[in-house]
């Protein structure tokens, strides 16, 4: 079954195979052969949905997780991605695209409640939004909500989450990885990663009109 709202393409390109390869999540692992390797990608929600994104890569001993978002359908546990299928320790990046509550909802329960001990990256507008918007869903959300993480979480997790520029280059143990403007809305992105020459690039969300960078944006007097 095609699921094309719910899917996010994964567009995998290296050094070994001559053409990228497209791969959408359409539910469960699924394994891609790159030459003699493996690559398995695991949709923890948003595979055959629409509501909280978070895709998770593993290839040479790296573990990559892109989005982490909540459902805006459900509440408490049933609104977070399925995070029992994986141990959250083994992660070694979370990158999120952007602020939407289904890409970055679930942030906090994975920095605050799980065993997760990984590093955080977004943009700066992502990251500034991201605290606003977490901050209304605590005030304003159901109490089921608030049970699954609370304002002192959000903020706790404010302080693992570090910033990436467009187009800056950062490495993370055996994981090179940058992003590129995704235009949708202020600051998103989409994340390439670089794992042994092999390359991944998660779009997220995006839009073919582009936004301008947050450098050129010029504030209203």
């Amino acid at each position: 079954t095609q699921c094309p709202r719910g899917a996010r393409l994964i567009w995998l390109a290296s050094r070994i195979m001559a053409d990228p390869v497209v791969v959408s999540a359409e539910g469960g692992p699924r394994q891609v052969a790159v030459g003699e390797d493996v690559m398995e990608i695991t949709p923890l929600g948003s595979g055959c949905e629409v509501g909280r994104s978070c895709i998770i890569v593993t290839f040479k001993g790296a573990t990559v997780m892109f989005d982490c978002g909540a459902h805006p359908a459900y509440t408490g546990l049933d609104a977070l991605p399925f995070f029992d299928e994986i141990d959250p320790s083994s992660v070694d990046l979370c990158l999120v695209t952007h602020f939407h509550m289904d890409h970055c909802g679930a942030v906090p329960y994975l920095t605050e409640k799980t065993n997760f001990r990984g590093r955080v990256f977004m943009t700066h507008p992502t990251k500034a939004v991201y605290k606003i918007l977490l901050h209304d869903a605590v005030k304003i959300g159901h109490g089921e909500m608030e049970r699954v993480w609370d304002e002192r979480d959000m903020l706790a997790s404010m302080e693992k989450i570090e910033l990436i520029a467009y187009h800056q280059v950062l490495t993370h143990r055996a994981i090179r990885f940058w992003c590129y403007n995704a235009g949708h809305v202020l600051g998103a992105c989409m994340f390439m990663i670089e794992i042994a020459g092999v390359r991944v690039l998660y779009t997220g969300d995006f839009s073919r009109q582009v936004l301008p960078a947050p450098a050129t944006i010029v504030p209203v007097p």
